[in-house]
């Protein structure tokens, strides 16, 4: 289940389920570059990127490579900021670990039905 598991989270890094996202700001607000964001601003980040930058990824991060997630074979999550198809911070997605025991679920019925 540790391979599944890298698995789908390599699936969710390359094709996030929302490639972009944004946010209002509340408040005036210094990015931690030094952008400043004023009140009422939108800021937007496109997750499709991030999952693909190889200064975040490294050089293989269009690659297909579940075995990034692995250490030893045991699943290794990364930071949720670094891994943001399930956000990060206070706007965590609160159902994550549902959704990947959806995924799971999913997967072993479709790896049920082939004949090898």
């Amino acid at each position: 289940m540790h391979y599944l598991h890298a698995a789908l989270s390599e699936m969710l890094r390359l094709y996030p389920a929302l490639p972009v996202d944004g946010r209002c700001a509340e408040a005036d607000y210094i990015l931690p570059d030094g952008y400043r964001v004023k009140k009422g601003d939108n800021v937007y980040y496109i997750a499709y990127a991030i999952g693909r930058m190889s200064n975040i990824w490294g050089d293989d991060a269009k690659d297909f490579k579940p075995e990034r997630w692995l250490d030893n074979g045991i699943f290794q999550p990364e930071s949720p900021f670094k891994f943001i198809a399930s956000h990060a911070g206070p706007r965590m997605c609160l159902r994550k670990d549902f959704a990947y025991r959806q995924m799971k679920i999913v997967s072993v019925g479709l790896i049920f039905l082939f004949v090898i």
